[in-house]
């Protein structure tokens, strides 16, 4: 078959396009990018014309568009859309019920959710790993005095300036409270999001009052939604992960690496390391660390990031917090191990720090069962089948 893909910046692209082109199919990348992800005309014809001439048979997309749904739509041609971040606001598109559409979500819970919506072509499908590419790396002696670390953690640490939290400067002090006092029940609890359900209709009312925000006229998504996911999980997850450093901080004993492109003058044992390639350099930090931290993004109800798919894919002893979706797939203790408080969480590290043989046998494990059932061929796989 012919795919038309978008060439934007997404995950995974060059796994996608390594396994479609061995499995025989012929890739076309489409580089110009929409004004509007949910609709602009003007991209919407040149896309059309662009799709007869080259005679595509589907397009595949990272992550859902709205405008690639149209123009599925009135073509009549499959959309396959495989999505890795959550929240996506744009799932929530009226488009969503088109019947070209095939969406594939790596969280149950999403899935769930569209569903109670309505919709019926969404699937659940967790990301995967190219362990083809993953055994080229190697590294040098050079590279594994810079690499080797007792815990490492690679991602943000959401304090960008920007924090839509913190744009609440102007709330009572009932409904700052009452936040407060949400988010830190939540912080407490994995395995249940709860949160929009708190967010009563007098809540909403004064949060629209400081920070307004709408739906959008073409979407399904509610106010709680909107303001759970994209204000109070962003602020506790920026909370979870400068808890769990400052925890690390001050252990001294425990050499600690942070790749981040944030500059973390508050910690003063722990070593930043900056940005790692994705590609290239990121596989060779998890193989290389003793314990890789996996800390999800609040959001993520259920699902198994993509980061701990690529800590185990690569031979990483993955820690993560505890998700609901892990249990579907892999054994606690004996393919990964989770946490469920910063509590638990120190006292695992305290103690696969100390038995060696234990943590090797786990991260061979976890890489064992990815590279045999989560990969990019088998997930690909599985969505063209329903094209058939």
């Amino acid at each position: 078959m012919k795919f038309l893909i978008p060439d934007w910046k997404s995950f995974g692209k060059e796994d996608i396009q390594d396994t479609l082109e061995t499995a025989g199919h012929q890739i076309v990348y489409y580089q110009p990018e929409p004004r509007n992800f949910r609709r602009d005309p003007r991209f919407r014809s040149e896309l059309r014309r662009f799709i007869r001439e080259q005679q595509i048979d589907v397009v595949f997309s990272s992550n859902y568009y709205p405008v690639l749904s149209t123009v599925c739509h009135e073509l009549k041609l499959p959309y396959l859309s495989w999505c890795y971040d959550n929240p996506l606001v744009l799932l929530y598109s009226d488009t969503i019920f088109h019947s070209c559409n095939h969406i594939f979500l790596f969280d149950t819970q999403m899935v769930m959710d569209l569903q109670r919506l309505g919709v019926k072509q969404v699937y659940y499908l967790p990301m995967a790993v190219n362990p083809k590419r993953l055994a080229t790396y190697s590294a040098t002696n050079a590279q594994l005095k810079i690499l080797e670390a007792d815990v490492s953690f690679v991602g943000s640490l959401y304090n960008e300036k920007h924090n839509l939290y913190d744009r609440f400067d102007q709330l009572d002090d009932y409904t700052r409270g009452y936040l407060e006092g949400i988010m830190q029940a939540q912080r407490k609890v994995y395995g249940c999001n709860f949160l929009e359900q708190t967010l009563t209709p007098e809540i909403l009312e004064r949060l629209t009052q400081t920070v307004p925000l709408q739906p959008n006229a073409d979407g399904h998504e509610t106010l709680a939604y909107l303001y759970a996911n994209y204000f109070l999980c962003r602020k506790m997850t920026q909370m979870d992960r400068q808890e769990t450093f400052s925890l690390l901080d001050q252990r001294t004993e425990i050499q600690t690496k942070l790749y981040t492109h944030h500059a973390t003058p508050q910690y003063k044992h722990i070593q930043n390391m900056g940005t790692v390639h994705y590609l290239h350099e990121m596989p060779l930090v998890f193989r290389h660390s003793k314990i890789n931290l996996n800390i999800s993004l609040r959001s993520i109800a259920n699902g198994i990031p993509l980061r701990a798919m690529d800590i185990m894919g690569s031979g990483g002893f993955l820690l993560t917090n505890y998700q609901n979706d892990f249990t579907l797939h892999f054994t606690e203790g004996q393919d990964y191990v989770s946490f469920d408080s910063q509590q638990d969480m120190m006292q695992k590290i305290d103690y696969y720090l100390q038995h060696e043989k234990e943590r090797q046998t786990i991260a061979v494990n976890g890489q064992k069962l990815v590279s045999e059932k989560h990969t990019y061929r088998q997930r690909l796989e599985e969505m063209l089948s329903v094209l058939s």
